[in-house]
């Protein structure tokens, strides 16, 4: 089976369901609630994790056993109990209803799967093997992770920033050179030892070495 990979996005006003409420249950739950999501959990008893994320308000709670009319208006649905029966039935009405579901160490029952994910600021790395390999995928994170630094992410806030001044102002032609100059390493080794005010200085001198003329008198 071919996968195609996707990253959701404005998740906020999605009515996400997890129904169990187990370990597992609660890893899921804190992913959707990371992404923005105030999720709903289903189920009549709660690990003391979920009763935490409940009870801050992250998450909101059905206390009882899944039933078919709890998918009405549902756009996003995670199926984490330990009975495949259930976990079976909640797929099938989710896909009577076209309805994103991922069931946990099922991918035969799954439209989605979720990868393996490091966050660092809006930098979002993830880590998929299909669903065949949870543990594959949690041992690359951890190999990558320290790679990682949240320098990366403070990088790519600068570059964010950046981005509309180099498309108001540098000339089409030059934004790839401009582009390459900027992740050429200097500004990251500045990031790095002298933190975000030097290298957004030194960001903004590279950027105004590639405007044009009239657009650096403007500037001025």
């Amino acid at each position: 089976m071919s996968d195609y990979p996707i990253v959701l996005t404005s998740l906020d006003d999605c009515h996400c369901i997890v129904v169990g409420g187990g370990p597992v249950a609660a890893r899921k739950v804190r992913a959707l609630v990371e992404a923005g999501v105030r999720p709903v959990v289903i189920s009549p008893e709660l690990c003391s994790e979920l009763e935490r994320v409940v009870a801050s308000g992250e998450a909101r709670v059905i206390r009882r056993p899944y039933r078919q009319d709890d998918l009405e208006g549902a756009g996003l649905v995670i199926a984490a109990t330990d009975a495949r029966t259930v976990n079976e039935e909640i797929a099938n009405e989710c896909r009577r209803r076209k309805v994103l579901i991922n069931v946990v160490d099922c991918p035969d029952l799954c439209t989605f799967t979720a990868p393996s994910t490091i966050r660092r600021g809006d930098l979002l790395v993830t880590i998929s093997t299909g669903g065949h390999s949870p543990a594959f995928s949690r041992f690359m994170r951890e190999i990558l992770e320290p790679i990682l630094s949240e320098t990366y992410g403070d990088m790519l806030a600068i570059l964010s920033e950046l981005r509309p001044r180099i498309r108001r102002r540098v000339d089409r032609s030059k934004q790839r050179a401009l582009w390459d100059r900027l992740l050429d390493g200097k500004v990251m080794d500045r990031l790095r030892t002298q933190g975000m005010v030097a290298a957004r200085a030194l960001a903004d001198r590279i950027v105004e070495d590639y405007c044009t003329p009239t657009e650096r008198q403007v500037a001025g």
